[in-house]
């Protein structure tokens, strides 16, 4: 039996016990795809699923090399989102010996990193990893870019050391790619190293973010009057509704309270979030403003989490114990009703916001 018979007997038997398990997931198809894409992804939805694979497997040079590329993506995915690894790795070498046979290429390095990235993207970051170093290994992608690819695998999987490792050789590859500073930062800051985030961050051209970075890392440190020179810095370059909460944050450090008050108002008032909620109801609590922590929680309550409006609502009770407590209490009863319609992300107390690259978009 031949690599390409032997792997739709084994994908015909997986997606057979999948089926019957009724464990099958497709992604959604986005809009403006190729319709050779769009092809792949119809026969994937359907009955026949193979039939998507025998498709690929007899493509001609009419779809252009790119469409073709785009249809396997689609196909890789399916494969790893439905835990079929084994058959996903014998799908791509095959794929590639068809790239050589339709399109006249040996080896497909643009393919080798889309892999590389789809692996990520399934969460199997070791897999990723192993393409990144294949990449490199052939001087066939920067390394500034592969490096950081291998950094935000290892930042994914909690490995900070060796991500920092990663993000390093990565700027010494290329010191202008400031996305490795940024995470490298917060990498340090993650395992307590806030003088050598600052280090990173002041590598960054002048931004709102790199302030932002650098007020987090001055934060970090304990450094609070620092930071909060760096975030009101931040701000006259971009108001930011995160950049207002951790300035909140610091202010309230060095017990300047009112203006903290102002500060996460501020926050709310460029974009609510559960953070600058939390921390205002949280310190109006602590001063004993009962009018005004009622007023934004009625206001604002609904961005906050079902775990974090209960823990609130016991520091409340605590800190105001009688019976006119019940307002509040019955205005989180539809609040909670809500936050389990729009399965609100909880958010952290006391929180800095960091600024990083989404782990979800590669570069």
């Amino acid at each position: 039996m031949d690599k390409k018979s032997g792997f739709m007997y084994g994908l015909n038997k997986a997606l057979e016990n999948a089926t019957s398990k009724n464990t099958i997931f497709i992604e959604q198809l986005p809009v403006g795809v190729s319709k050779f894409r769009a092809l792949i992804h119809s026969t994937l939805s359907e009955n026949h699923r193979s039939a998507a694979f025998d498709i690929l497997f007899n493509v001609t040079d009419e779809v252009s090399k790119r469409d073709y590329i785009d249809g396997v993506l689609c196909a890789g995915r399916f494969l790893l989102s439905n835990k079929f690894v084994e058959e996903c790795y014998i799908f791509l070498s095959i794929c590639q010996q068809k790239v050589e046979q339709v399109y006249g290429e040996p080896v497909d390095y643009a393919l080798y990193e889309e892999i590389g990235n789809m692996f990520y993207l399934a969460g199997l970051c070791n897999d990723a990893i192993r393409w990144y170093e294949k990449l490199m290994d052939l001087n066939e992608a920067p390394e500034s870019r592969m490096y950081f690819n291998i950094g935000m695998c290892y930042q994914v999987m909690e490995m900070h050391t060796e991500a920092i490792e990663s993000y390093t050789k990565s700027t010494y590859a290329d010191p202008k790619f400031t996305k490795s500073w940024v995470n490298l930062g917060y990498c340090y800051i993650k395992t307590g190293r806030a003088s050598k985030a600052i280090q990173a961050f002041q590598q960054l051209p002048l931004s709102a973010e790199s302030l932002l970075c650098l007020g987090n890392a001055h934060f970090h440190n304990k450094n609070y009057e620092e930071s909060i020179a760096f975030y009101l810095r931040s701000i006259e370059f971009k108001e930011d509704s995160g950049t207002y909460n951790n300035l909140g944050l610091a202010l309230k450090k060095v017990g300047l309270l009112q203006d903290s008050i102002y500060a996460f108002c501020d926050s709310l008032s460029c974009k609510p979030s559960s953070e600058a909620v939390t921390n205002l109801l949280t310190l109006y609590i602590e001063l004993e403003k009962k009018s005004e922590a009622v007023q934004i929680y009625k206001t604002c309550g609904h961005l906050l989490s079902l775990q974090d409006s209960k823990i609130l609502m016991k520091v409340f009770e605590e800190k105001f114990p009688n019976k006119r407590n019940t307002i509040i209490a019955g205005g989180a009863q539809n609040i909670f009703a809500n936050i389990i319609r729009k399965n609100t992300i909880i958010g952290k107390r006391n929180s800095i916001i960091p600024r990083t690259p989404s782990p979800n978009k590669l570069k």
